[in-house]
């Protein structure tokens, strides 16, 4: 039996696969700010954590975010 990891930037990512995916034209800017507000404020991730985290659940974004726009999402969360 493998036992769960309690990392931070574990838990998140965990998280991050139930979170549904943004979408232009339908919200997409305030779901990424959400997720980015979940991963700094409520999983306490550092910004190269939560960049991490985020870069896995953009890729099911309609289109993706670039970098720099998850990056300043999360400095701005």
């Amino acid at each position: 039996m493998k036992l769960r990891s309690l990392h931070p930037l574990d838990l998140a990512q965990e998280y991050l696969r139930q979170c549904p995916p943004a979408i232009s034209g339908q919200h997409g800017h305030t779901a990424t700010f959400r997720v980015a507000c979940a991963l700094v404020r409520g999983f306490g991730l550092a910004e190269a954590q939560a960049l991490t985290a985020m870069r896995e659940w953009n890729q099911r974004a309609e289109p993706p975010w670039s970098e720099a726009e998850l990056l300043y999402k999360i400095r701005s969360a």
